[in-house]
């Protein structure tokens, strides 16, 4: 009967130890919602005093939390530098360039610090994009969607040549990739993700279903994708852009086989506020990083039905340089001649002293050179963090905008905090789809820690007690 009842403890201290080790983490796991990873995200990148490339740009602009000016204009100081070391351009870093500049509140078509890059736009219209590899077609339909762009009368391809290019890409089993005859994930949910836009056009919504339908069939169990080899963040991210931008939701029956996609993205999160690239890793990884950023705000505008977040034209962020609004003649009070050149003379000292001086910065990057049109093949960080991103985000490595020089226009404080608050409009909407709120996330951590916490000390107990009267 005593071995009995010491066996019955034994086992009574096994399950309360196992419940206590699964229910912890599963409470931590549970406090994070949507809105708390991508806080998280950009604090970690805004944590470091500067944004270093285009993707951390896209990604903190399109957060909760938009970079302050002085970051931005720093960022975009860096830009200027790097286009003015660099006397060629790939399509890729025109194409890059563009979406960072975007990002940060600049005008790519209009970089007057620039000593020759000073039209971003029409050079990459008149760059060999076309023959330049599926990056440069994905990139390029990219970044010239981002804003209401004039064609230039010596482009050398369209729109539509671009997107007719892209579709002839398409592999036999619905997906993209960077060669060979199979599609890969993260090619696929770039091409995607720059089609999605354009999906009225001539067999661009065939293409798309094809390439939805792949994307489904090549999910894990865990609800997350493979690179090639590795199942990872990056491509997860990938594929996450690209099925909330096709109207499919991430979390439906189509995209959910043992797990969803949220869910799995969550699991490489850190508990630093980044994300890891493999599931193995211990440490968050910088490219990793940027792409679940961009990834789960592009969730946070499919849950509001806002768009793309490569649309600044609906989803606008601060800009570095506001026009006035200049008044209607026709609404003004008429007034004596005399008056009228009192109003003009205090118009111009206005005018004069609303004229912005150049900010210094003290942030640097670092600026590589850029990288060959044609490269096609997939390179690995250093980091371990290897797709094709790293051919297509990293080779030219920087920068954006440049000082504003005496002439430019000063910036309106009520344009940036309108643009502020309509970016912020994406924080509160987990409810969209039943994700925990707040507050009933962090309920459930703590009944779990708990639980997981009292279990243990049951365990333990009934351990310690076993142990006594086998002495005995």
């Amino acid at each position: 009967m005593k071995n009995i009842k010491q066996k019955i403890l034994i086992i009574l201290a096994t399950l309360s130890l196992v419940i206590g080790f699964f229910a912890v983490p599963a409470g931590v796991f549970a406090a994070v919602t949507v809105d708390e990873a991508i806080d998280g995200g950009a604090s970690k990148i805004l944590s470091t005093g500067k944004l270093a490339d285009d993707w951390q740009s896209l990604g903190v602009a399109r957060s909760n939390t938009p970079a302050s000016k002085e970051m931005r204009q720093a960022r975009y100081n860096d830009i200027v530098a790097y286009l003015n070391q660099s006397d060629r351009l790939s399509a890729t870093d025109y194409e890059r360039t563009i979406i960072g500049v975007v990002s940060i509140g600049g005008d790519p078509t209009h970089i007057p610090e620039a000593t020759t890059h000073k039209n971003l736009v029409e050079e990459l219209y008149q760059s060999n994009a076309m023959n330049s590899g599926v990056n440069a077609i994905i990139y390029g339909l990219l970044a010239l969607q981002t804003k209401e762009y004039t064609v230039p009368e010596n482009a050398n391809f369209s729109i539509q040549e671009m997107v007719d290019k892209l579709l002839s890409l398409q592999k036999a089993d619905g997906g993209w990739a960077l060669g060979g005859a199979v599609g890969d994930v993260d090619m696929t949910g770039m091409a995607i993700t720059a089609l999605a836009k354009y999906k009225d056009m001539p067999g661009v919504s065939t293409a798309l279903d094809r390439s939805v339908a792949w994307l489904s069939s090549v999910q894990l169990k865990s609800g997350g994708f493979k690179g090639w080899s590795n199942e990872n963040s990056n491509s997860l991210s990938q594929a996450l852009m690209a099925i909330t931008l096709t109207g499919n939701d991430p979390k439906g029956a189509l995209f959910t086989k043992d797990s969803d996609i949220i869910t799995a993205l969550m699991t490489y999160r850190t508990a630093d506020g980044g994300f890891k690239w493999l599931p193995t890793d211990t440490q968050s990884n910088g490219m990793a990083l940027e792409q679940a950023l961009y990834a789960l705000t592009q969730y946070k505008f499919y849950l509001n039905g806002s768009g793309s977040i490569y649309d600044f034209v609906n989803n606008p962020v601060p800009q570095l340089i506001e026009t006035p609004v200049e008044p209607d003649p026709s609404t003004e009070e008429p007034s004596s001649s005399a008056e009228q050149g009192t109003e003009d003379s205090s118009t111009s000292s206005s005018s004069s002293d609303s004229n912005v001086s150049s900010e210094d910065s003290s942030t640097t990057t670092s600026i590589s050179d850029g990288s060959d049109e044609n490269t096609e093949e997939t390179i690995s960080d250093s980091e371990g963090s290897s797709n094709v991103e790293k051919n297509t985000t990293d080779s030219s490595g920087a920068g954006i905008i440049g000082d504003t020089d005496s002439s430019t226009t000063a910036p309106s404080k009520e344009a940036d905090e309108e643009a502020v608050q309509n970016t912020s409009n994406n924080a509160n909407s987990d409810n969209a789809k039943s994700l925990p709120s707040t507050g009933e996330a962090n309920d459930y951590m703590f009944l779990s820690v708990l639980l997981g916490a009292s279990m243990l000390l049951v365990g333990v107990f009934f351990l310690a007690k076993n142990k006594r009267k086998q002495n005995n």
